[in-house]
């Protein structure tokens, strides 16, 4: 273990000297299949910066439902636009001092980075996380003139260098040795040129109960409220078909992605194995 632990260590101070332009990882795939634990974790490995594209989906889709508008209305489609559009989203991320290897998986999610979300400086990390916002953020991001909205700003906050932090304070190397975003369309759209395209996926059962257990951990459902897993699974699907046949970015897999299926795998696997294919490919393109 410690052995892999200093193998780790020296390979990411080699990312600073010997990588000329930043290295970009995109990570796509459905709902609750794992995408942004494992980004914030190899992000986290890697020293690269992690920009949680989801989150401004769940900003808007949060604004519109505060606002009592029915985001499933074709009519609202262009007020919703316009609230995409004019809303000021702000993420600061929290990056976790390296504590070593552990399997403990307890211990591994203890140390995730964490994304505090800003809306209006409004810091909304916890409510856009709740389930009654999951239920309509699929809609929401089906809007078109949404998409274009997110599309922008998520450009722009990734050409930033103030959005990655380690133990609160600014680290100036990390936006320009990498960056890792994830979402529904990063390698189809949003960074259709990446370095590495992963296209996670897991059985819909699998992630109805990863999506209950966050839920039950962030506080957004209460434990003894215990929420069916049955209605949690069916409204997985429901979104999975809202993201697929949607007209503008559909959710689908790159031609060129590395599609790597969670199911059975741990956390810190499946991030062993991003992180491996990473070096793989940085040092055959030396």
């Amino acid at each position: 273990m410690l052995k892999a632990l200093n193998w780790r260590l020296q390979a990411r101070r080699g990312f600073a000297t010997a990588w000329a332009k930043p290295f970009q990882v995109a990570i796509d795939g459905p709902a609750a299949s794992g995408k942004s634990t494992t980004a914030k974790m190899v992000a986290q490995r890697l020293g690269f910066q992690y920009i949680d594209t989801g989150a401004f989906y769940r900003c808007i889709t949060y604004e519109v439902l505060s606002r009592e508008i029915d985001p499933t209305d074709p009519r609202n489609e262009e007020q919703i636009s316009n609230i995409a559009e004019q809303a000021h989203i702000r993420l600061q991320t929290l990056f976790a001092a390296a504590s070593g290897v552990s399997k403990d998986q307890d211990r591994i999610l203890h140390s995730l980075p964490t994304t505090r979300v800003f809306l209006e400086e409004q810091d909304v990390s916890s409510q856009i996380r709740t389930e009654h916002v999951s239920q309509h953020v699929s809609a929401v991001a089906a809007i078109g003139g949404v998409r274009q909205a997110v599309l922008q700003k998520v450009r722009s906050i990734g050409a930033q260098d103030d959005a990655r932090y380690v133990d609160g304070s600014p680290d100036s190397k990390s936006s320009t040795e990498g960056l890792v975003m994830d979402g529904r369309d990063i390698g189809t759209v949003v960074l259709p040129h990446a370095d590495l395209k992963v296209f996670l996926v897991a059985d819909s059962r699998v992630r109805a109960e990863r999506r209950l257990l966050e839920l039950i951990k962030s506080g957004a459902t209460p434990a003894q409220e215990k929420l069916d897993i049955d209605a949690v699974q069916r409204d997985l699907e429901r979104r999975d078909e809202l993201d697929r046949t949607r007209k503008v970015s559909p959710l689908m897999k790159a031609k060129d992605a590395m599609e790597l299926d969670t199911s059975g795998l741990t956390i810190e696997t499946q991030v062993d194995v991003i992180v491996q294919e990473v070096y793989r490919r940085r040092k055959s393109a030396a």
